[in-house]
């Protein structure tokens, strides 16, 4: 192949030597003619004594012809010339007439003005002086000759003519050999750069040039490439010969349009040869005008090229479409800060229309991103920054009366030079998003029924209190308010009359204590009171009041017309009993002050009810040892003698519209016969150490009770909570697997509640005690999912495989947007995660409407069924 890159050939060193070769020839012969003229002619010289003259002139002119080509230094190479002059002289010397050989001068004289140097050039003005006028100044002797005034005047005339002749024609042929050369290195340069054209022309991939003329033949084709390999056989072929009628009429247009001198494209469709569309480009221009014009024809197959394109216009149309529906705003800014793309997310956000977007000043739009700086878009992409983010407000507007909350980015896209091109703006509206974390938040602290604060919030408060008391010294007091026979008014008003009746209770604590001091739901009927300042009197006179309030501000209380119109009343008396004891910072703790406040208030209840305890420090000591006494001994006696019962709750699957499991319930049987519900006695129980005991017996019951209920409904379920003791604990992993084993049950049937509040002490250790029973086929289920951050923790490294929401969400999503939010939120994690979502709370239709919609599995609550024994929902065991 040839190369690309082309140089002119340099001159070989024989070249001057072939041209002296061939310019010697006339000097030769006119020399030849001087010496035959001298012979035939009468001069007064014989031809004998022409002889040694003669050789003389032919040894010269030798090596005149030699020398050249022997790579010598130029001095030497003009010694023969030099010569010349001494045989010009011996023949002046052999003659009486010494103006008949002095014409033979201009020999070496025009030798050295065409061929020599400036300096052979005046050598032989002075060698022509030497043989012309230094004889004529000879006294006498060989050289001398005798002078007239005529040899003067011819001898200084031909010095003179050889003088100025010399030079000028010296500088003549210096000057037509400059233009030679260069005449010569631009036709070495023409011809490299044709060449080059026609390897470039030749390696264009599948393009292919054509030079028509008016008769549309085609004078001249290169190029080709892959896809016109056989246009090269068009050589001094026409149009007509070459293509089809189609491509004719296509062509012929614009080959005639370019002969006449207007440019045209135009392009063609054909098929390739595996059967595919191909498009070429054919551009026609004018070449050369005059009597027979030409035109230049380019043709480009274009396939690839509209291909790539087409491909780049569909990838910028699915760019704009996903920049135009992205759920973001999204804005672009040039280099000066003015927008000029912006999609409709980021026009809803500023409720502008994109006319009124574009063209206006990013810095102006959104000065909040860098209140001091005129132009932060300026500044960002002068600082070398390649992005900022802030979070920002946006002011109100004429279609909002309410600020909107956004988080915004600002990235500079530059070229790969490093030179910006523009600024990208991502705006995220957070507004809904802060309103969720803000609800989030409220419902971690609060009673999502009462809207009092909660029993962490509270307990958060007493410890800030108490903080404040170990400086400045202990003042106020804590008190626990649990209403009394709270169970008979949920029997007389109903459970949505209960729910009243405790709105109603919170609301009247709220407006009674002082802006100082907290009220607190922290159980069912259960609510706390935290004093900020008093003492002892104080806090007792505070309590006899609560127990009046109670006693005395709900006796016309009646929950509101139900569906029929028919109010409940309270069938009794509503009253309370109060324990209350003093802030003491020392070596206390909050949970400590709700625990002592707890028991002065069982001693109140044990009193007589409808009353207040005060435990003094001593008191409380007391009252701590033996509360744990008795209730070791009530658990230990409870377990012993089989004082516990299960009450079962049913769970609806809301696909079957069947009862799918079964939640069974720990009631303690108290020694009047009422049942204490496990809030009564586990936490006593986990602090005797007695949780894991409780565990065997009810997982004990429970396998018994599976095994009854699964003869007539296999498919069915029981749930048991577990301790947080419990869970990890290998000697209880192994009292489940050996009592499953003697049962002979599906274990699949077990269902193992943790709640996220339970204090297991290792992750690692709980992981190995679920993965042991899971082994077998019981199932784990995550309780309360959603009450705190620390669900999700659990969920990724413990192998759950049922979640169920959160009641404080559940109740409230029917009629709450932000509840409905949340719980849609958490159903969506548990069925991304491939779990069994069951929502706990259900109270009312609404709620259970409102779940099936949002795709919830299954639904638990006192309108599915309130907890009860085992024979009240399956009549067959009793």
């Amino acid at each position: 192949m040839a190369s690309g890159i082309v140089t002119a050939r340099p001159a070989t060193s024989s070249a001057p030597a072939k041209l002296h070769s061939l310019a010697a020839v006339p000097f030769v012969v006119l020399i030849g003619l001087v010496f035959v003229a001298a012979a035939v002619l009468p001069f007064d010289i014989g031809v004998t004594d022409l002889v040694a003259p003669a050789v003389a002139m032919l040894v010269i002119v030798a090596l005149a012809l030699f020398l050249p080509w022997q790579r010598l230094p130029r001095w030497v190479q003009a010694v023969p010339v030099l010569l010349f002059f001494v045989v010009i002289v011996l023949l002046r010397g052999l003659s009486d007439s010494t103006s008949g050989f002095d014409p033979l001068v201009l020999l070496p004289v025009l030798w050295f003005a065409l061929y020599g140097t400036r300096v052979e050039v005046a050598l032989s003005g002075f060698a022509t002086a030497a043989v012309l006028i230094v004889p004529l100044t000879l006294p006498s002797g060989p050289a001398s000759v005798t002078a007239s005034p005529s040899d003067w005047v011819r001898a200084i005339v031909w010095v003179g003519c050889v003088v100025l002749i010399g030079p000028i024609i010296h500088r003549v042929v210096r000057q037509w050999r400059a233009g030679e050369r260069q005449s010569a290195a631009r036709l070495d340069e023409v011809t490299a750069s044709e060449l080059r054209t026609r390897l470039l022309l030749e390696q264009l991939p599948d393009t292919i040039l054509f030079v028509v003329d008016e008769d549309l033949r085609y004078q001249l084709i290169s190029g080709a490439g892959r896809v016109f390999r056989v246009a090269l056989d068009w050589q001094g072929k026409t149009l007509y010969d070459v293509s089809d009628i189609v491509n004719v009429e296509v062509l012929e247009p614009a080959y005639r349009s370019a002969l006449s001198g207007e440019r045209s494209v135009v392009l063609l469709n054909s098929i390739n040869d595996a059967g595919g569309k191909r498009e070429t480009e054919v551009t026609c221009v004018p070449l050369s005008g005059g009597e027979h014009p030409t035109a230049l024809i380019v043709a480009r197959d274009v396939t690839e090229a509209r291909g790539r394109e087409l491909a780049l216009r569909q990838v910028t149309a699915q760019f704009e479409q996903l920049v135009h529906e992205a759920p973001t705003g999204i804005a672009l800014v040039d280099p000066d800060g003015r927008i000029s793309l912006v999609n409709s997310a980021f026009c809803e956000l500023f409720d502008c229309d994109q006319d009124a977007l574009l063209e206006t000043s990013a810095a102006k739009l959104l000065p909040m991103i860098a209140p001091h700086s005129a132009n932060w878009v300026a500044d960002l992409i002068s600082s070398g920054e390649s992005r900022t983010t802030a979070t920002v407000v946006l002011p109100v507007s004429a279609l909002r009366s309410e600020p909107k909350n956004a988080v915004v980015t600002a990235v500079v896209l530059r070229e790969a030079s490093g030179e910006p091109t523009s600024v990208l703006i991502n705006a995220y509206d957070t507004t809904e998003q802060l309103k969720y974390h803000e609800h989030v938040e409220y419902l971690a602290s609060h009673d999502s029924l009462t809207g009092l604060i909660n029993r962490s919030e509270f307990e958060r408060r007493v410890t800030a209190h108490l903080e404040a008391c170990r400086w400045g010294g202990d003042s106020g007091a804590v008190l626990v308010l649990d209403l009394d026979n709270f169970r008979e008014i949920n029997d007389s008003v109903g459970h949505a009359g209960g729910d009243e009746f405790l709105v109603a209770m919170a609301s009247m604590l709220s407006r009674w204590i002082r802006s100082s001091d907290s009220v607190a739901r922290i159980g069912g009927d259960e609510f706390a009171v935290l004093l900020t300042e008093g003492d002892r009197h104080q806090a007792e006179v505070t309590a006899q009041t609560l127990v009046t309030l109670v006693r005395d501000g709900f006796r016309s209380f009646a929950q509101g017309p139900d569906a029929d119109g028919t109010s409940h009343a309270l069938g009794r008396r509503v009253t309370a009993s109060i324990g209350a004891v003093a802030v003491i910072s020392e070596s206390t703790s909050a949970s400590e002050l709700l625990s002592d406040a707890d028991l002065a208030m069982y001693d109140a209840k044990k009193a007589g009810r409808n009353g207040y305890s005060f435990l003094g420090p001593s008191e409380v000591l007391a009252a701590r040892v033996s509360s744990q006494v008795n209730w070791t001994a009530k658990i230990l006696a409870a377990i012993e003698n089989d004082q516990l019962v299960l009450h079962a709750q049913p769970i609806l699957d809301l696909e079957t519209n069947a009862i799918s499991s079964l939640e069974l319930l720990v009631r303690m049987i108290d020694d009047d016969g009422s049942l204490i519900p496990p809030a009564g006695f586990i936490t006593a129980a986990e602090s005797a150490g007695l949780a894991v005991m409780i565990d065997e017996w009810v997982i004990s019951h429970a396998i018994d009770h599976l095994v009854a209920l699964q003869r007539f409904a296999p498919a069915i379920k029981v749930h048991v909570n577990l301790s947080g003791k419990s869970v990890g604990n290998s000697a209880f992993a192994e009292f489940i697997e050996g009592r499953l084993a003697m049962s002979a049950v599906d274990a699949t049937g077990l269902v193992l509640e943790v709640t996220e509040t339970a204090a297991v002490s290792s992750i690692d250790a709980a992981l190995a005690f679920m993965n042991r029973l899971t082994a077998l086929g019981c199932v784990f289920a995550l309780d309360d999912f959603g009450v705190g951050y620390g669900s999700f923790y659990y969920l990724k490294h413990l192998p759950f495989g049922i979640v169920k929401l959160d009641g404080e969400f559940v109740s409230g999503g029917a009629r709450d947007p932000l509840d409905l939010l949340v719980v849609s939120s958490l159903v969506s994690i548990g069925k991304g995660l491939g779990m069994y979502t069951v929502a706990e709370f259900v109270e009312d239709e609404a709620s259970l409407t409102m779940l099936r919609d949002i795709g919830v599995d299954g639904a638990q609550g006192y309108y599915i069924g309130r907890p009860a024994p085992l024979s009240e929902y399956f009549p067959q065991l009793a």
